[in-house]
């Protein structure tokens, strides 16, 4: 990620001597850089443009100190900015010549606060004829996936030398940054629950991320790279399951589709089930104690209005009209980090109706409108839907039997 700096300096008509002149503008252009994540490779791409109101941090070798530049929407400006009366070398410091990386707020809108850049100029000037500087990230992306709802992420980070990362600061007359250590544990994230959470850490050298004391990820001597984020996950978001059907015990395989998230069966009860067998707790469940049918909630996948023109959007999936091993169903995905290359596909049964067209109706567990369950029920062509909702007067009777996808239990 790079962004372009000209420094315009005043300048005075008078060419015999040098004049010093107080006041300087900043122009800054951000180019567009695929930052995809090498630990997942189906993220999207990160966009970073300045805002009003940011500031950039310019120094060079004749002064100790720092000027200060703020974006008025524009350009970045500065009142107290002087040219230099010999040639200096200049160096622009963002957000700050100091970051505070403690107690990040997880938000995404809250990266760019920490996300540190840094440029120098290609030769020393003393400014009078502008500056041009080339900016480049120094940190990465740390994007946290707490997957279940009772996580508890204490986000830290350690070097090497088994210090903890607490923040950045400027390397004086450098276009870099050190990395600001303690010997005491810094917390850079502290959350509960599941959802995802984005962390700002130094990039170019080797780190060790912990939740709590548990190592999430080491990286290499040469760390992360600069300007890209890298999806790690507090727990699996897919797997195998024992399910005890029949008396036997068999394997069945789960699927998360979004942060705490019900972990769905990769495939439908064998038979349809009635309300009192899809509803039995424990061992008396027909695929066993470690499974259950889950909550009308828990199917909500997507919105869908429906009416004559039936609108479907994404909610906690995107979902898409399939046929798999010559069935037709529902296909859908997750679109959170973490859970892009995750899928569900729910069939429909029965083959085509007399208008050619296929359906299915999938119990869940919950009940409403007086005493009445509710099931997802869907009606679809071989290209598209004809009808997508909840039916919230389910049969709770012996004899009515609907399809069923089992969750995990616990």
């Amino acid at each position: 990620m790079l962004a372009t700096m000209v420094l315009a300096a005043c300048s005075s008509d008078d060419t015999t001597e040098p004049v010093v002149k107080r006041g300087m503008v900043l122009k800054a252009n951000v180019e567009d850089t695929d930052t995809r994540a090498t630990i997942t490779d189906n993220e999207g791409k990160w966009k970073f443009a300045f805002a009003t109101k940011d500031v950039v941090k310019v120094g060079n070798d004749e002064v100790t100190g720092y000027y200060t530049f703020t974006n008025n929407g524009t350009v970045f400006e500065s009142t107290d900015a002087m040219q230099t009366t010999a040639a200096a070398n200049w160096c622009a410091y963002f957000p700050s010549e100091t970051i505070d990386l403690r107690n990040q707020s997880g938000d995404f809108a809250d990266v760019a606060k920490n996300y540190a850049l840094a440029g120098a100029t290609a030769s020393a000037t003393t400014g009078s004829d502008g500056l041009t500087l080339t900016m480049k990230a120094k940190a990465a992306v740390l994007c946290i996936v707490g997957v279940n709802k009772g996580d508890i992420l204490d986000i830290n980070v350690k070097t090497a030398d088994g210090k903890y990362v607490s923040g950045f600061t400027a390397k004086k007359n450098s276009a870099d940054f050190d990395v600001q250590k303690s010997d005491t544990k810094v917390s850079l994230l502290s959350k509960q629950g599941a959802g995802v959470y984005y962390v700002v850490v130094p990039a170019g050298v080797k780190i060790l991320v912990y939740n709590g004391d548990k190592l999430m990820k080491t990286t290499k001597d040469a760390g992360l790279t600069a300007g890209k984020y890298y999806t790690l996950k507090t727990g699996d978001v897919d797997g195998v399951e024992d399910a005890t059907i029949d008396g036997v015990v068999v394997k069945k395989k789960w699927v998360q589709l979004w942060p705490g998230g019900p972990k769905f069966a990769k495939e439908n009860v064998a038979k349809t089930l009635n309300w009192s067998e899809a509803t039995a707790e424990g061992s008396a469940y027909v695929w066993g104690a470690n499974w259950r049918t889950p909550t009308k909630e828990e199917m909500n996948f997507v919105n869908a209005k429906y009416d004559e023109n039936l609108v479907i959007t994404p909610l906690n999936t995107k979902v898409e009209v399939r046929s798999q091993d010559g069935v037709y169903g529902l296909l859908y995905t997750g679109i959170q980090p973490g859970y892009t290359d995750n899928t569900l596909f729910l069939p429909t049964v029965g083959g085509k109706d007399k208008w050619g067209d296929y359906s299915a109706m999938y119990l869940t567990s919950t009940v409403i409108n007086q005493g009445w369950g509710s099931s997802l029920d869907f009606s679809i062509s071989e290209t598209s839907f004809n009808s997508y909702y909840f039916m919230d007067y389910a049969y709770t009777t012996e004899t009515t039997k609907y399809l069923v996808r089992p969750v995990l239990a616990k």
